[in-house]
């Protein structure tokens, strides 16, 4: 498959709401529909209010903006406010071993718009690769939003969540991440069984 763009989408849904629903199974068949081969979505281990849903666009065609659809995605949030970020990588097989790991830990770090972006990159990138020192520790990747140059996601594929809670209590966990603590203004992380969906 050629570059794609994933598109993370972030809601805050109501109790009652399912997987299962109607409308979220609309809104998929849209998707794919429209040229996405590949989704995957779930609702947050600790908080079964928190939906996320991964779409793989394909880079060339983009994600699908028509009003219609867009507004189909805002109702599906109890506030109408989704969050949503586009995430090129080079190829879909990419983040792949995150999206379909046991545990996908989808984390960001969040630059303040006043930081030397250049002067952080390596420790951007090594906050991903010291992950593959951990145990349990499956795979993925990570991007930087093009629609929020200063949002960095990190797709980071667990074996289960203590494998996940015992390397975060490192020192190597711990050096890139107290290097970029003083130049963020936002970070955190969604933990989730993703379903994934093929077309």
């Amino acid at each position: 498959m050629p570059p794609i763009i994933s598109e993370l989408l972030k809601f805050t849904v109501a109790p009652s709401f399912r997987l299962a629903s109607a409308s979220f199974t609309n809104l998929r068949r849209t998707v794919a529909a429209n040229g996405a081969k590949e989704q995957y979505y779930g609702t947050d281990m600790n908080s079964s209010s928190i939906l996320l849903w991964v779409i793989q666009w394909h880079a060339d065609k983009g994600p699908l903006e028509s009003p219609e659809f867009r507004s189909a995605v805002k109702t599906l949030d109890v506030n109408e406010t989704p969050q949503s970020w586009y995430l090129p990588f080079a190829h879909d097989s990419i983040p792949r071993p995150a999206l379909t790991a046991p545990v996908c830990e989808l984390c960001f770090l969040h630059v303040d718009k006043t930081a030397d972006k250049k002067s952080l990159a390596h420790s951007l990138n090594k906050t991903f690769t010291d992950c593959y020192f951990a145990d349990g520790f499956t795979g993925g990747h990570w991007s930087t939003a093009t629609n929020d140059d200063n949002m960095n996601y990190y797709y980071l594929g667990w074996e289960s969540r203590a494998h996940h809670s015992a390397y975060s209590k490192t020192d190597l966990f711990a050096l890139e991440v107290d290097k970029l603590m003083p130049h963020m203004d936002d970070g955190g992380a969604n933990f989730v069984k993703l379903t994934q969906e093929l077309d």
